[in-house]
């Protein structure tokens, strides 16, 4: 670990400084950035005159996030803005309930469920690892009133440090060399959607369930999860699961949680909406857009394939937490290095457009969040 890192509050600063930066100079050469020439661009036969004006202003925005971060890109860099822009959140990312952060990094990822819940984006580290400080799973609330004279309690917090380590994510778009060229279909847009979406869907598997190896040890799969039982061999979801998570998650953490946020998957969803809080009852576990007066945001990437005694592989996810203590974090610029491969895909007239970047994902707290694992959705 580097023990002369950055602090985190500074990163969050020039996160934030370097996301408006980028935006400002965009808007100003927007009408320039036309992805369906600039990937011509870089293929070795465009069969038609390209805007030098296009290849310019991306250029422009490659080299400026290369003199911010310090890292050369192996294509060019592509901000994660200037991918987003113009992209609406009626996705994946769910059903939505109170406001969202105001802060810039919000619209960087806006098919993503756990930014679009308030996980803090962060860009420009570097080295093997970037260290969270970070309390004990168990918040230690016992300071209190003193009589006078009396010494104060001898609290120590627990501190312990949550690592952030870079691995490699990687999408790619295949498109044909005919669609590329024709004029009835926005090219620019479909290939913008297309990237973020699996961008997006990437980042909140490996924050939700993620595995460890290869990619970063999800919510679901830490050792210091607050895991409930629904029972011996899984249960159907009920009002009052909803009640011990909340419960949970508010004792746990001190009730200090900025984006307490319900996390589901779509099947779980229906589930919900189809299942009365009380037998016989007229009113459903969910019926709006939200659990509790809390926001929800589902995710087809919640598992719904899990094991819990006899239940074979039928049982749901469902976690709640705070998604503002999910750090996601970026080696280099918030931007995906953007390759275009005219060569693998020749012989069948397509072109690959693959972005890489270097991405770490961590839970600060992890006290901050309580699940169920033996759900029945069935």
């Amino acid at each position: 670990m580097n023990n002369t890192q950055t602090p985190f509050s500074t990163l969050q600063r020039r996160t934030a400084d370097e996301v408006s930066a980028i935006t400002r100079h965009t808007s100003k050469i927007e009408r320039h950035l036309h992805l369906r020439d600039f990937i011509l661009s870089k293929t070795e036969f465009p069969s038609r005159h390209l805007d030098e004006k296009v290849l310019n202003a991306f250029q422009e925005v490659s080299e400026s996030c290369r003199q911010r971060s310090g890292q050369i890109p192996m294509g060019n860099w592509m901000p994660l803005s200037v991918l987003s822009r113009d992209l609406n959140l009626s996705n994946g990312a769910g059903m939505v309930a109170g406001k969202l952060s105001k802060s810039p990094t919000n619209s960087l990822l806006p098919h993503s469920a756990v930014v679009n819940g308030g996980a803090m984006l962060i860009s420009g580290l570097s080295g093997q690892t970037y260290g969270l400080s970070v309390v004990d799973p168990n918040l230690d609330v016992s300071n209190g009133w003193v009589p006078e004279g009396a010494p104060a309690p001898a609290v120590e917090p627990q501190f312990k440090n949550s690592v952030l380590t870079p691995h490699r994510l990687t999408v790619s778009v295949t498109i044909s060399r005919k669609l590329l060229h024709s004029t009835s279909v926005d090219v620019d847009a479909l290939v913008r959607r297309e990237l973020v979406s699996r961008f997006s869907y990437a980042i909140d598997a490996a924050a939700v369930n993620g595995t460890g190896n290869d990619q970063p040890l999800g919510i679901l799969r830490h050792p210091d999860l607050d895991i409930i039982s629904a029972g011996a061999n899984g249960a159907a979801p009920a009002y009052q699961h909803l009640l011990e998570l909340e419960h949970n998650v508010l004792t746990r953490s001190g009730g200090d949680s900025l984006s307490p946020t319900f996390v589901m998957s779509p099947k779980l969803t229906k589930k919900l909406r189809g299942t009365a809080r009380v037998s016989g009852g007229d009113k459903f576990i969910m019926e709006g857009r939200d659990l509790l007066g809390y926001q929800v945001r589902t995710a087809a990437n919640m598992p719904d394939n899990l094991v819990k005694g006899t239940s074979g592989e039928a049982c749901s996810a469902l976690l709640f937490g705070d998604l503002s203590e999910v750090v996601i974090g970026f080696w280099g610029p918030a931007a995906v290095d953007f390759i275009v491969d005219d060569y693998t895909l020749r012989k069948d007239n397509k072109i690959k457009i693959v972005a890489h970047a270097d991405v770490g994902i961590q839970a600060r707290r992890i006290g901050a969040f309580a699940a169920y694992k033996d759900l029945l959705a069935a």
